[in-house]
């Protein structure tokens, strides 16, 4: 009965996470690594969501978590002789009560205050990491050198990683479309200040899915770093992966659950497609599209979907 009451969308998203499971006995190893790439940005880029698109809180700083997740991943596995997905989610637990202690103050910021301290955060991040082994000569992130893991035994098991990461992260924000929770972030994403004069305990909600939202991105980190087999921290500090998140999350559709992955597929292939046609300007033609779909498609892609469902039901959207 539980089965029937999911929407046309959500029984169109089981049939394709069926496909996907099954796609690697079809394809080749290009095709799995393009496909494990996306399903990469779509984690990074949902877990972003969930806490500006439905709280409205614009966190520039989610590679800290990814950061985190990578070099703790890589440290138990390298130091502790950890398996790769033992290390992973004990790694998680560590980027959440990194997120718990950093958000507890920082989430009291309202607006740009809050955007601007995660961004600063995120760059702090980046020079202490850089600096770690030299300032308290504890081998972790082997500075601008970076850490080397060992090569692992094949594609596969990143493939399913990652696609168990999209999937989990999409299932999260369903729930938080239907959910007591979720309500309440809508409401403080809506007027923060009117929510807590109604009694949302606004602070508590939005540190929950801020903490939830680092442990996915560190796991997504983690997985990165271990596939990469090298994890440098100017790149996984860097903050052009957040802004690549937040162009996948408005390309896709700002608070929606299928936006992200929508985002993060379309550019993905315009970045692999037009890479391989035009090498010294693709950058110029991916800027060009994502500029024609913010104008011309505000709501994004699955605005458009809905928009489309609306006209052929006969609804004014």
């Amino acid at each position: 009965m539980r089965f029937l009451s999911l929407g046309p969308g959500e029984v169109a998203a089981l049939l394709l996470l069926l496909l996907l499971l099954l796609f690697p006995a079809a394809a080749g190893a290009y095709q799995i690594r393009l496909a494990t790439v996306i399903f990469m940005w779509a984690a990074l880029a949902g877990s972003w969501n969930l806490l500006a698109g439905y709280a409205g809180a614009v966190d520039l700083g989610p590679v800290v978590y990814y950061g985190v997740g990578a070099f703790a991943t890589a440290a138990l596995m390298l130091r502790a002789h950890l398996p790769f997905l033992v290390s992973l989610v004990l790694a998680g637990g560590v980027a959440m009560v990194i997120a718990y202690a950093v958000g507890t103050p920082t989430l009291r910021l309202r607006g740009a205050y809050f955007a601007i301290g995660t961004l600063a955060l995120a760059e702090s991040a980046k020079q202490l990491a850089l600096a770690w082994d030299r300032l308290t000569g504890i081998p972790l992130t082997g500075g601008s050198a970076g850490v080397s893991l060992p090569l692992s035994a094949g594609y596969l098991l990143f493939y399913y990683v990652m696609l168990a990461l999209a999937s989990l992260v999409t299932a999260a924000a369903l729930w938080l479309g239907r959910s007591k929770f979720g309500y309440g972030l809508r409401a403080i994403g809506e007027n923060d200040r009117l929510a807590e004069a109604s009694g949302v305990n606004i602070h508590r909600l939005k540190r929950r899915v801020y903490v939830g939202s680092a442990l996915l991105i560190a796991w997504t980190g983690g997985t990165a770093g271990y596939w990469l087999s090298y994890i440098n921290a100017s790149d996984f500090f860097g903050a052009g992966l957040t802004f690549q998140m937040v162009v996948m999350v408005l390309l896709g559709g700002l608070g929606t659950p299928f936006g992200p992955p929508l985002g993060a597929l379309f550019l993905t292939l315009a970045a692999e497609i037009l890479g391989t046609r035009f090498v010294y300007h693709y950058l110029i033609a991916i800027g060009v599209l994502i500029v024609a779909v913010s104008l011309f498609m505000p709501a994004g892609l699955a605005g458009v979907g809905r928009l489309l469902r609306s006209r052929r039901a006969g609804v004014q959207p």
